[in-house]
Formats: C-alpha cells, sequence, structure tokens
C-alpha cells in the first residue's frame, strides 16, 4: 500500500538533487592528486608546488611564486576494481566487477599576484582551483544506495572540486598560507496527493543548496634564508619543509517527503539524510631538498577517518551498516630530475593503508583496499612558444594503483528474489550473510596539462 508514495518521494527529490551515477567518499585531489605533477610523484612534491594546486595542498606555497599563472588539464582514471566469489554459502557472484567504468575530469586552476596591495614588498598570491567530472555534465554526481553486491569505497565518479585561497610571506624564508574546499549541502521538501494507483495531485517540491566552507591552513619555511640568505654555497640553501591542516568536508543532501493517500492513510512521511564524498581531518608534513639537477621529497598524510563512524550514524541509508573507520597514515616520496632547462622527468611511490576495519557492512556492501601507488612523469618548458610573450609547459603524469587482496563478507537483511543471496529469504529481516568475496583490482590514471605564466 505504502509503496506508491514511497516512490512518488524518491523520484521527485533525489532526480533533482543527483545525477545517475555512483559516487564515493574519496575526491580527485586526494584519490589522485589534482595536476599531471602531483599525478606522477603520488602527491608526494604536492606541498612544494608553485602551480595553482598549491591552494589544495599547501597554499603559504604561492607566497614562493609571484608569478600569474594559469594551468588546464585532463585527468582519465581507468579503474578495474573486481571481487571473487568464493561460492559460500551461496554462490551469487556473477558480474566480478564492482567498479569498470572509466572517468575523466577536466581541471582548471589560476594564480595570480594581488602583492600590489601591500605597502611593503611582501608576497601575497591568490590561488584558486576548479574540478568538474565529465565536463560538468555530471557536476554534482551523487548516489547513496545501498546494494547485495560490493561497491567501492573510494573509486567512482568524482564530484565537484573547488577550492580557493592565498599565500603571504610573513619575513624573508617564512609563508602561510589560508584557503577553503567549497563543498554543497543540498535539501528537497516534497509534498504531494497520492492515490494507491500512483497518480500524484497538489505536487509542491522545493529543493535549496547551501555551500559548505571548510578551512585549510599552512605554513612553508625555507631554511636557506632563514639560516644563512647571503651564503650562496650554504647546506641550507635547497632545504624546504611544510606542514598543512585541512579541516573534514562532505557532500550530503537531505529529502523531505510527504505523500497525503486519501482513504489509506492521513499522512506519509520520508525522510532520508546521507552524505558522500567524504574527505577526513588531514594533517600533513612535507620535506624537500632541492638540489642542482634533482629535487627530492617526502611527505606524510594523518587522515582521521574515526570522524566518519559518528557521521553514517545519523545517515539513514548507510546506519544500519555499523561501519567503522580508523585513522591512517600515508607516507609518499617522490623526485624530479632536471635532464636540462627544458626537460624534467618525475616519479614517486607511496603506500595507502584502508581506513575502512569492517569487514561486512550490512546492506551496504562497502569494498575497500590497501595499496601501493606508483607514479611517473615528465615536464618540458617552452620558453619562447608562439604568439606568446611569457614561457609555457607542457606536463604529463601516469599513475598506477595495486590493490591488495582483501576478504569481505557481502551480507543483506532483504527478503532476496530468486538470483540473489541465493534465493533465500531473511527470516524477520535478521541479518544473513549472502557470500564471502575477495576484493583486488587495479587503477590506470592519466593526467595531461597546459601551463602558461604571466
Amino acid at each position: 500500500m505504502h509503496q506508491p508514495a514511497l516512490r512518488i518521494g524518491l523520484s521527485f527529490a533525489m532526480t533533482l538533487l543527483s545525477s545517475a551515477a555512483c559516487a564515493n567518499m574519496g575526491n580527485v585531489g586526494s584519490n589522485f592528486g589534482l595536476m599531471p605533477n602531483d599525478v606522477a610523484t603520488t602527491q608526494a612534491l604536492s606541498m612544494f608546488s608553485n602551480q595553482p594546486s598549491a591552494v589544495y595542498y599547501n597554499p603559504a606555497y604561492l607566497a614562493r611564486d609571484r608569478k600569474g599563472a594559469v594551468s588546464a588539464a585532463f585527468l582519465l582514471t581507468e579503474q578495474q576494481l573486481t571481487e571473487q566469489g568464493t561460492g559460500k554459502p551461496d554462490p551469487i557472484v556473477v558480474d566480478n566487477v564492482v567498479e569498470g567504468d572509466p572517468n575523466y575530469n577536466i581541471l582548471l586552476g589560476f594564480k595570480t599576484d594581488l602583492s600590489k596591495m601591500l605597502k611593503d614588498d611582501r608576497a601575497i598570491v591568490l590561488g584558486f582551483m576548479l574540478g568538474a567530472e565529465r565536463t560538468g555534465t555530471s557536476l554534482l554526481a551523487f548516489d547513496s544506495s545501498s546494494s547485495q553486491t560490493a561497491q567501492s569505497l573510494k573509486y567512482g565518479k568524482e564530484s565537484l572540486f573547488l577550492s580557493l585561497g592565498t599565500g603571504l610571506n610573513i619575513m624573508p624564508g617564512f609563508d602561510v598560507g589560508a584557503s577553503t574546499r567549497i563543498t554543497l549541502n543540498a535539501q528537497a521538501k516534497l509534498t504531494s496527493d497520492a492515490q494507491v494507483s500512483g497518480q500524484t495531485s497538489f505536487e509542491g517540491l522545493q529543493v535549496s543548496a547551501s555551500p559548505s566552507i571548510q578551512p585549510i591552513l599552512s605554513g612553508n619555511l625555507h631554511w636557506g634564508e632563514l639560516l644563512c640568505p647571503n651564503d650562496k654555497y650554504c647546506w641550507a640553501k635547497g632545504l624546504e619543509t611544510a606542514a598543512t591542516w585541512r579541516y573534514a568536508s562532505d557532500f550530503s543532501t537531505g529529502v523531505d517527503a510527504n505523500a497525503q493517500v486519501p482513504n489509506l492513510i492521513s499522512s506519509l512521511p520520508l525522510v532520508i539524510s546521507t552524505l558522500d564524498s567524504y574527505q577526513p581531518e588531514t594533517f600533513s608534513a612535507g620535506i624537500q631538498y632541492n638540489l642542482y639537477k634533482i629535487r627530492l621529497g617526502a611527505s606524510a598524510d594523518y587522515q582521521l577517518w574515526s570522524g566518519l563512524n559518528d557521521k553514517f550514524k545519523s545517515d539513514t541509508v548507510k546506519d544500519q551498516a555499523l561501519l567503522k573507520f580508523k585513522d591512517v597514515l600515508i607516507p609518499r616520496v617522490g623526485f624530479e630530475y632536471r635532464l636540462d632547462k627544458e626537460f624534467s622527468v618525475l616519479g614517486g611511490v607511496s603506500y595507502e593503508q584502508s581506513p575502512l576495519e569492517s569487514t561486512e557492512s550490512l546492506d551496504v556492501n562497502y569494498v575497500d583496499n590497501d595499496k601501493i601507488v606508483m607514479g611517473l612523469g615528465f615536464s618540458y618548458l617552452i620558453e619562447k612558444p608562439m604568439f606568446l610573450s611569457q614561457p609555457l609547459r607542457l606536463d604529463f603524469g601516469y599513475q598506477y594503483h595495486l590493490l591488495q587482496d582483501r576478504d569481505f563478507n557481502l551480507t543483506t537483511t532483504r527478503n532476496a528474489k530468486d538470483g540473489d543471496c541465493g534465493g533465500r529469504r531473511t527470516p524477520d529481516n535478521k541479518p544473513m550473510r549472502c557470500e564471502g568475496v575477495t576484493a583486488g583490482g587495479d587503477v590506470h590514471v592519466l593526467n595531461a596539462a597546459v601551463h602558461l605564466t604571466f
């Protein structure tokens, strides 16, 4: 009796709030890297980049280079995430591909010098980064759903990426920065009179979205300028350290639907509150040493994924899953080798431990893996490009994710249909284990960009 009204609420509200795409708890900046140099070094040198992507990784570093810049990048991901069923207790896994669709993002970056705003000669630089999945056709890709089969925790469609901030030079060798990670909170309210047949009348729908602005703070030290500014051969000339703090952010949506069903029930409420594309609170530290031909760097991210435990308690789609997350430390190392003034080769490697502790998540069935990430790329500088008065740089980065096999159990409380969960039915909506699976796979990432200075 209640199904027509339920379908009304879901179809009206969720259609307007989201696109039909599978999203995830990651984003393009943390999963892969924004620009090719970030991708190639597995983000190990991202805290010391003079490109607009610094606004997300280390906004203080914007002040290290006063030149204005415009960057445009194309990022392609080809993921092949698989599950291999054990056949116990029932062989329900038919298609062993969890996530296999390729995806691409367009990323645009901009930075400009604002130093003339200050009376003294002190650098202040504004930076901006925008990322749109599938050239904006899936700008707000969002899908929060339950499933009897495995679904990926971090891979899938990428939601809108937006970051804005500035870097400021406090004194020679010391810079600070502040920026924001901007996400959206969407709300929909639906009212309608409904018939059992599914016909509706007197519909009313209100949809609103408000930005959620979360801070990013950072500091950068150039030890050569601090300790020995006048010594050309000082050992500290190429030594830099940086630290960044990013507050947690997420995309969320809420639906409040109310259907009037004559002769059956006075009112049928439907309330949904759920989130997606969660980014944990993160503390990052990095060090680099810049020699004549080579630049070496290392960084570590401490991600507080345990904050997601409380978030899911109020998520009406995933609250029954009793998901458990842990804090993780991600180490990264990378290099840049300058063959000459025009051509550079970059590379890096990182090890990323999965924050997902649960190997069972009732009715949601998330899977996630520890992974080794390797990257390689190059940069080519054209000092005198045609029709341009300033240099132009072409960047290319490749990244490979090797997912380590991990075992999970698929569980459900849903009454199964033929072919689902062995065709067995759950007694009184009690949890039932469908099948054990081994999740694994790999991911290929390509990123190409044009970088213009002015």
